[in-house]
């Protein structure tokens, strides 16, 4: 056999290279900083919940609810994914009215790690079962629940997160059907990053976040904007909404060159925001940026939160004398005491799973 016909072969994979490398349509010339101000995010993994939120099912004060909810969640990642410091590195809860009795709400978080994501997303969508076994998206409360898991190619934060007051999230389909497709959605995805941080810094932006979901066909953005108005107990920081639901997309030019489909875009502003666990929940407390007016956490609504420094000599009406010692000494449970109770899992089989 000549040395020609036994390369032909690689003639397939040949051809192949040479789309991906014109489908990558990189414009070399263009120039960007090499670096940002701030720092960048060290996530791998992220996750992402969107669902309607009925106030009038909610049993319980909100603020109560999510602080359980966090101390819970955020026990999940640290006692059974790796790695454990912190695993959960944030988390916002986006919200927005949408009738006196219903809201947009959710979730946009980071991980360490890309596996732990998906144990997270497994959880949320299946194991988590709070209250009396009721699945955590089975709440009636919640309603049309989508959610997912992604992989992260780029996040940065340009303020500190204590000042993200509102967000806007694009979703795109990428359009592609097979997995060397979506290879080079990634690369190109990384190639525009510079392009993107820049153009975020530019307006001012808080924080990026660049996701990548190949099995699911998805990338997503989600951008956060610092508090442009001061604190008001009758007035969530409008300002800072508007500027960031009526910019021009930061997606706009990605979607465009990357030939996207844009199926989500929608702005909210940030009601809670969770940083890094420590057990006993004994870390920094989760933030509350629009609170006033939006609900928050408060001594007496029967949630003992030992971060927001509630114990039983500052909130006797929510915490015993241990609550906070990470054990679940008499008299404590899941209601009161989440952050000593252990994590509710619907069945042993699946709390095995992450063992």
């Amino acid at each position: 056999m000549s040395r020609i016909n036994s390369c032909t072969w690689m003639l397939p994979f040949l051809a192949m290279t040479n789309a991906v490398l014109a489908d990558t349509g990189m414009d070399t010339s263009a120039s960007y900083p090499r670096h940002f101000p701030g720092d960048e995010i060290r996530a791998r993994g992220a996750f992402s919940c969107d669902f309607t939120y009925d106030l009038t099912q909610s049993t319980e004060p909100p603020g109560a609810a999510i602080e359980r909810d966090r101390i819970l969640m955020q026990r999940f990642v640290l006692e059974f994914t790796n790695p454990d410091n912190p695993g959960m590195v944030q988390k916002h809860i986006p919200f927005l009215l949408t009738s006196p009795a219903t809201a947009l709400s959710g979730g946009r978080y980071l991980f360490q790690s890309r596996a732990q994501a998906k144990k997270y997303e497994e959880f949320v969508t299946g194991l988590y079962a709070y209250p009396a076994g009721t699945q955590f998206l089975s709440r009636p409360e919640f309603a049309n629940p989508e959610c997912r898991d992604w992989s992260v190619i780029s996040a940065w934060n340009f303020a500190s997160i204590d000042a993200h007051v509102a967000l806007r999230t694009e979703r795109f389909d990428t359009g592609r059907a097979f997995p060397f497709q979506e290879k080079i959605v990634q690369a190109r995805l990384r190639f525009h990053v510079p392009r993107i941080l820049n153009e975020a810094l530019k307006r001012g932006y808080a924080e990026v976040h660049i996701l990548h979901q190949p099995d699911d066909h998805k990338v997503q953005l989600v951008y956060f904007i610092s508090r442009m108005s001061e604190p008001s107990p009758v007035q969530p920081d409008v300002p800072a909404l508007q500027k960031i639901s009526t910019d021009s997309p930061l997606g706009e030019e990605l979607a465009s060159a990357l030939n996207l489909t844009r199926v989500f875009d929608q702005s909210m502003f940030v009601l809670n925001a969770w940083l890094p666990y420590q057990p006993g929940d004994q870390g920094d407390a989760s933030l509350w940026p629009n609170s006033p007016p939006f609900p928050e956490s408060a001594c007496g609504d029967n949630v003992c939160v030992p971060s927001q420094g509630e114990h039983a000599l500052s909130c006797a009406a929510d915490c015993t004398e241990q609550c906070g010692n990470a054990i679940c000494d008499a008299g404590e449970d899941l209601d009161h005491c989440p952050s000593d109770c252990e994590v509710p899992i619907i069945t042993e089989k699946g709390a095995a799973a992450f063992r």
